[in-house]
């Protein structure tokens, strides 16, 4: 084995050894915390983490456009449930701190120079898991639309007014139930209308028409065209959810056509890339150590 290179495995060993005897130590000593400290820590969602503070700090100081897409999709993945204490910032401080960690190992082991690329990838890696968590949240949203119309239209034909239809919609379990909880919450909260009249906007297009999907948007528009139909609006909103079904239905089945299409990108990334590169990086490593 090389020396320099057992050197450098000792050099990590050692580090890393030094590093759990700190944390170790360190878990040993407890301090109390303030009262108003443990209150913001109960209230707060996870902002007095290291990534969430500095991260804070990082995205006050940048106004860039692409943060708002972040803020979407960690909404969305929060929604499900999953990283619940993250934040934009935070988000953005575990993207450096990977970034970092991948030069420290290109600088430590002298990688070659294509390994830089690893860099900006490891960026965007905690983004592109919330994107992709947020992703699944919106086909969920998407599927539970045509179930979550007619439960509402089955509580308007009960007797229900639509703004009680809609809150019981809102106790259904899932993410699009969890959306339409925020939104009846909120119009408690501010003493808002639900529904839209007349030029006035109502809480519940909203809070469901800001989060950056089409059919959600909709369904907001449909359910104050049926809020403002008095009498007819139970038969309204059972049309209104024989189409939503009618039109995943279709999304279903063009999807299943276009299957075929969808899967050439994974048979890509997982088979024809790794073949590739396994081919590549041994000419790469070659034709590096000779310059």
């Amino acid at each position: 084995m090389d020396q320099e290179f057992l050197k450098r495995i000792l050099l990590i060993g050692s580090a890393s050894l030094v590093a759990i005897l700190v944390y170790f130590f360190a878990s040993q000593f407890r301090v109390e915390k303030s009262t108003g400290k443990r209150v913001r820590e109960m209230v707060g969602s996870g902002e007095n983490s290291l990534f969430e503070r500095s991260g804070k700090k990082l995205t006050e100081r940048m106004k860039t456009g692409f943060l708002k897409s972040w803020k979407s999709s960690l909404y969305w993945a929060q929604v499900s449930g999953d990283f619940s204490h993250w934040s934009v910032g935070g988000i953005l401080a575990r993207g450096l701190a990977a970034a970092t960690a991948v030069i420290v190992l290109i600088l430590l082991f002298i990688l070659p120079y294509f390994s830089w690329l690893l860099v900006p990838l490891a960026i965007f890696l905690p983004y592109l898991l919330i994107n992709g968590k947020a992703n699944e949240t919106k086909k969920l949203v998407k599927r539970l639309l045509p179930e979550t119309a007619t439960v509402i239209a089955a509580e308007m034909d009960a007797g229900s007014t639509a703004g009680q239809a809609v809150s019981r919609a809102g106790e259904l379990p899932g993410p699009l139930g969890k959306v339409i909880n925020d939104a009846v919450s909120q119009s408690r909260q501010s003493e808002r209308a639900m529904f839209s009249r007349g030029s006035s906007k109502g809480i519940l297009m909203e809070m469901l028409g800001r989060h950056e999907l089409p059919e959600l948007s909709r369904f907001a528009m449909q359910l104050d065209r049926v809020a403002a139909k008095g009498v007819d609006a139970p038969r309204i909103m059972v049309e209104i959810a024989r189409g939503l079904a009618r039109e995943y239905k279709s999304q279903v089945q063009q999807t299943a056509s276009n299957m075929d299409n969808e899967l050439l990108i994974p048979m890509t990334l997982f088979f024809f890339l790794p073949f590739i590169v396994s081919i590549l990086v041994p000419v790469m490593v070659s034709i590096t150590s000779a310059l």
